[in-house]
């Protein structure tokens, strides 16, 4: 290891404050320098419209592996220690969450019908595609993009973040409960202002940030009851699919079943149509964390905030 890099590998090892944000800074550069460097490189060639969002989500792919790496290589940190650990638990745990979702998202669906704040404006739309086999190929495409926006948004915002402020928290002497409530709630809220410019056409800011702000919410909830990845990134990827290839936005190129209004401005309907789905959700996650652990306890925090 060059000498340059032993105190920041050094400090970045410590399970401390400094130590946290150590790992977070040098998250944050690896996944950027490496998202601009391949995205560059992709730029240069041109993609079939068949595959949809998948060509840009290969450089956020990329980008994980290499903040996986560095940390490994500077500091020893395994990607399990951020709860990606891919195995047979894992894989039903996310096949879990992608249920959860849909449940979610059914929900939701539901409660804008019979709130009238959408309607039903299309069905059994091929969106820019012409035939059968480029829709299969495009929800194909599709759908491996969502794993992997729910991958990397999660693996950073759920994984590194809250793990890394529940360690910085807990080295002040906060206790882990309360450590790891906090560090949830940090969480969403910048995955929330992240938000701020990411919403679907014709979404209001304050929309788009509450949305993601409850997203993080329950995400993080996910994660912490189970110490993966996995439920988060599962409900992440169906919740995604729905919106776009089940009940799609009315001016989406994707091919979606149908096409769906929805409130796009703060208002009494939004907030039944947030919170209902949320309470449904939050319900499903304890029901499936007591039904694949047998419990849920204190321990369950346990290993968020460890090495």
């Amino acid at each position: 290891m060059s000498t340059r890099l032993r105190p920041v590998s050094r400090i970045g090892s410590e399970v401390s404050i400094s130590g946290a944000a150590v790992r977070v800074v040098v998250t944050a550069v690896t996944f950027i320098a490496t998202l601009a460097a391949v995205g560059l490189v992709l730029a240069q060639f041109s993609t079939p419209d068949v595959l949809t969002n998948l060509p840009n989500q290969l450089p956020t792919l990329c980008g994980v592996a290499a903040v996986i790496l560095v940390l490994y290589y500077l500091f020893g940190t395994s990607p399990a220690a951020y709860g990606l650990s891919l195995g047979r638990r894992w894989l039903g745990d996310f096949a879990g969450g992608a249920v959860i979702g849909v449940l979610f998202q059914a929900v939701s669906t539901a409660a804008i019908l019979a709130t009238g704040s959408g309607r039903i404006v299309g069905s059994w739309s091929m969106g820019v595609f012409n035939d059968p086999v480029t829709v299969g190929l495009a929800i194909g495409a599709t759908a491996a993009a969502f794993v992997i926006v729910g991958l990397w948004e999660d693996f950073l915002f759920r994984g590194v973040l809250i793990r890394e402020l529940v360690v910085g928290f807990t080295s002040r002497r906060v206790s882990r409960p309360a450590a790891t409530g906090s560090a949830v709630v940090v969480s969403a809220l910048v995955f929330g202002a992240l938000h701020l410019n990411a919403g679907a056409a014709g979404l209001s800011a304050s929309v788009a940030v509450t949305q993601a702000v409850v997203g993080g919410l329950y995400f993080g909830l996910a994660y912490v009851l189970t110490d993966s990845l996995a439920l988060p990134v599962g409900i992440h990827f169906s919740t995604n699919l729905w919106t776009t290839v089940v009940f799609g936005q009315p001016e989406s190129g994707y091919p979606a079943a149908f096409r769906l209004t929805r409130p796009f401005d703060l208002s009494a309907d939004l907030i039944v149509v947030l919170l209902l789905p949320t309470a449904v959700l939050v319900t499903a996650v304890v029901l499936w964390v007591r039904a694949t652990r047998g419990e849920i306890s204190e321990a369950s925090l346990q290993r968020v905030g460890e090495q």
